[in-house]
């Protein structure tokens, strides 16, 4: 099977880090013999930077007028309209993967004429599912959403998301992260991602104070980077926890694991609990913090809630708190926790499990 994978360039681009040249299921499949090609929408130098993005769109299509892919996926809403492009004038099945709930994303953007956008995006979430050929969902919540807007039901399957539970896997001998960090002899909180607004990070950082009454030695890890680090670091001095907040750059995949692994706790301030940092914290054996509320197209839906391997907590920083001392003050019910949510990792979520799945989904469309 011959797949493109299109991408596109992260307005901010700090946020390239985040963004794989294809989805870690699809490196898995090139294994299984597939031919798997990333294209990235690159912006047209113009001032205005939804312009620049719009024009590079509808140009995109027409590179690839001779190639002759057996099917085109997306997981980003603004590639799927270049994808739709491609599939009326060439005649090629196209797969949107559905991961994420872009609208509200795009509202805690500081950009100019946000409202305008967000509402774009909010009309194409329901339209581009309608114009695929295939939709894939990582969450139930996102597959009653595209059944509401008008997908029939054979036009989308759950694929959720997976890790590579070999390189993520509970594992010691990380003493030199501890120390070089000054983590040794207290316990620490641990967060991975993107630290901009839509994380809404300093619900967590909050909560620390509340923390540090009981367990003065506690010290809250971000692992990222983001347009709001500034004022999370503005933040944690007014909070008077300076000492207590440590912000450590991103980290590729490889070295991920072995910061996850000096924590005791992790924490994902959404509701998405099929989200790539909760599967990796899962996978590393770790209890995790996730807040009970969620959106209409993300929730606390996932088999790691149902089996009671994530503690569920209020939305707030008092919710967060609670939630953390608890497991601090119950640490062998934490271990059980990681470890319940390992071997549920392990076998219903490792990327070999869901490439095959994946594997087949495509091979529908084709049929």
């Amino acid at each position: 099977m011959k797949i493109w994978w299109i991408s596109r360039t992260p307005a901010d681009r700090r946020f390239d880090k985040f963004t794989p040249g294809e989805s870690p299921i699809l490196k898995r499949m090139q294994l299984k013999g597939h031919q798997v090609h990333s294209y990235c929408i690159e912006p047209v130098r113009v001032p205005n930077v939804y312009v620049s993005y719009a024009l590079a769109i509808l140009r995109f299509p027409f590179r690839f007028r001779g190639s002759r892919p057996d099917v085109i996926v997306t997981n980003c809403i603004e590639s799927a309209v270049a994808c739709v492009m491609m599939k009326w004038l060439f005649n090629v099945p196209f797969v949107f993967h559905f991961i994420d709930d872009y609208s509200l994303i795009a509202s805690y953007s500081r950009r100019r004429l946000k409202d305008m956008r967000v509402a774009l995006l909010r009309m194409l979430e329901r339209c581009i599912p309608v114009l695929a050929d295939l939709v894939i969902v990582v969450s139930d919540e996102l597959k009653k959403f595209c059944l509401d807007a008008g997908v029939p039901e054979g036009k989308v399957r759950m694929v959720e998301n997976g890790v590579d539970t070999e390189l993520f896997k509970p594992g010691g001998g990380h003493e030199s992260i501890r120390d070089r960090l000054g983590l040794s002899g207290g316990k620490v909180i641990l967060f991975r991602g993107k630290l901009n607004r839509y994380y809404r990070i300093e619900l967590i950082i909050r909560a620390i104070p509340m923390v540090l009454r009981e367990f003065p030695n506690t010290k809250l890890l971000l692992i990222g980077d983001g347009d709001n680090v500034d004022k999370l670091k503005l933040l944690s001095r007014e909070l008077g926890i300076v000492d207590s907040l440590l912000f450590v750059e991103f980290q590729p995949q490889e070295k991920l694991s072995q910061y996850i692994n000096v924590s005791d706790i992790c924490v994902y301030p959404l509701s998405n609990s099929g989200a790539l940092a909760m599967l990796e914290y899962a996978s590393c054996a770790k209890p995790t913090i996730l807040p009970r509320v969620g959106t209409r197209k993300l929730g606390p839906s996932h088999e790691l809630i149902r089996r009671n391997c994530v503690l569920l907590v209020e939305n707030s920083p008092e919710g967060f708190a609670k939630g953390m001392k608890f497991l601090l003050r119950n640490e062998e019910r934490a271990e059980e926790m990681g470890r319940k949510a390992r071997k549920i990792v392990v076998k219903s979520y490792d990327l070999n499990i869901l490439a095959s799945q994946y594997e087949r989904a495509l091979q529908q469309v084709l049929k």
